[in-house]
């Protein structure tokens, strides 16, 4: 459990969640657009080079004293991490390795890691995984550099004050889709509650500073994690795009993104590590869909997708490709945005009025999904097998873990537990939104 060792002040009466939502669904999420005037992005560095940079750039800028990384890691990209290391060694930095990070980033990890820092004093964390470890590592540098701070309480509008113990955070994603190597979100998840919820922490001070794509630490990836990533990259370009908040520069990242992913995560689906080219297009396409929904926001597929996952233990891919047909049947009662994604999938709208054009666009999404066996209800999932009984039994709970969920504040249109209901209902044997 988070605890702040500073006395809360007292405050006004807050308006309740019911009444935020509501007010937020009024405007369609437009007072969001007020706040998102910048882009904001780490220094992306990319190409058959990239390993060799981030050795290079480390030994170019850090200073005697500065020269102390500590390099984070789970037990899978564990091997990275000691390669790295010994590469560090031969330009005279110290490296630590603490591969510590657990799947889904559970808070009680953070104490753990924060110890160690206490005892080396890291100049440069050094991340070296998938969403968990990129997402982890952004909660420890909050715990390290601001130990009285509570995670739960942090605004994204009010200064951190973070990189006074820290001169870098560097980040290595060893997936294809979370995008957390190029946001300033961090999702973590809150073990006070049974089963475990979610919880988001996202500050401007969270950004990577450098994100270094290097193809080889991607190339391995199983076809199920190729797959579930890359779905998940896709929502959120696509959710994103189809939300009432952006910017050309979002709208720009979340196209290009899209396109990229059609034509290339197949062929990494398919013939993975023998396909490099459709590897490193899809690290490009993952980063890009990430500074795309960083700068408008993801669709309710991803508060749908955050509950079934730690309700029902769903990959968080797996969840969000899933509920994407339903994010934007459900957006399209407010926003026309995705007939922009039409030619994207080869749809000619020549002759078609909006129903016509729109059934055949979910189709092109549902069929680009199956076309890699990812599922698009509930009922057609193999990994995990979720009967009717386990889902329908836990609905109640799936509702309120979802309404619940920072990202149900932002969707831009009204939504309430009987609606959050129904998509679930829905969900479970693929009935379109027609709501």
């Amino acid at each position: 459990m988070e605890n702040s060792t500073k006395q809360a002040p007292e405050q006004a009466p807050q308006p309740s969640s019911e009444q935020l939502m509501e007010l937020m669904a009024m405007l369609k999420a437009r007072a969001l657009s007020g706040i998102i005037t910048s882009f904001r992005s780490p220094n992306i560095i990319f190409g058959m080079t990239a390993l060799t940079r981030l050795i290079t750039h480390l030994d170019n800028n850090l200073e005697e004293g500065e020269r102390r990384v500590l390099i984070i890691a789970d037990d899978f990209t564990e091997k990275y991490a000691n390669l790295i290391s010994n590469m560090l060694s031969k330009v005279n930095i110290e490296a630590k390795i603490w591969a510590g990070v657990k799947p889904e980033g559970p808070t009680y990890t953070l104490d753990e890691a924060a110890k160690i820092c206490e005892d080396y004093k890291p100049k440069v964390f050094l991340a070296i995984g998938g969403g968990s470890v990129l997402d982890t590592t952004k909660g420890l540098m909050v715990r390290y550099e601001k130990p009285e701070m509570d995670l739960f309480s942090i605004s994204p509008l009010a200064p951190l004050g973070i990189r006074k113990k820290l001169k870098y955070y560097i980040a290595v994603p060893t997936t294809s889709g979370t995008g957390s190597e190029a946001t300033l979100a961090s999702m973590l998840t809150d073990m006070r509650f049974d089963p475990p919820k979610k919880f988001t922490v996202s500050h401007p001070e969270l950004i990577p500073d450098y994100s270094f794509l290097i193809t080889d630490f991607v190339k391995d990836m199983p076809p199920f994690l190729t797959m579930a990533t890359g779905l998940d990259a896709l929502a959120h370009a696509a959710g994103s795009y189809v939300s009432t908040i952006g910017t050309p520069f979002a709208d720009a990242m979340n196209i290009y993104a899209i396109k990229e992913i059609l034509k290339y995560l197949p062929r990494a689906y398919k013939y993975g590590a023998k396909d490099i080219e459709a590897r490193s297009h899809m690290q490009i396409a993952a980063s890009m869909g990430g500074l795309g929904f960083i700068h408008s926001r993801v669709g309710i597929d991803h508060a749908l997708g955050h509950s079934m996952g730690k309700v029902l233990n769903v990959h968080h891919g797996l969840c969000v490709g899933l509920f994407l047909p339903y994010t934007l049947a459900f957006q399209r009662k407010i926003s026309e945005r995705w007939k922009d994604l039409c030619p994207l999938f080869g749809i000619n709208s020549k002759d078609k009025n909006d129903d016509e054009l729109f059934t055949e666009f979910l189709q092109s999404v549902k069929d680009f999904i199956h076309s890699m066996n990812g599922p698009v209800c509930v009922k057609e999932m193999k990994n995990p097998v979720i009967t009717e009984e386990t889902y329908f039994k836990n609905l109640d709970l799936l509702v309120q873990y979802a309404i619940t969920d920072p990202v149900a504040y932002m969707v831009g249109r009204y939504i309430d537990n009987d609606i959050i209901k129904r998509i679930f209902e829905y969900a479970w044997d693929g009935r379109t939104i027609d709501f």
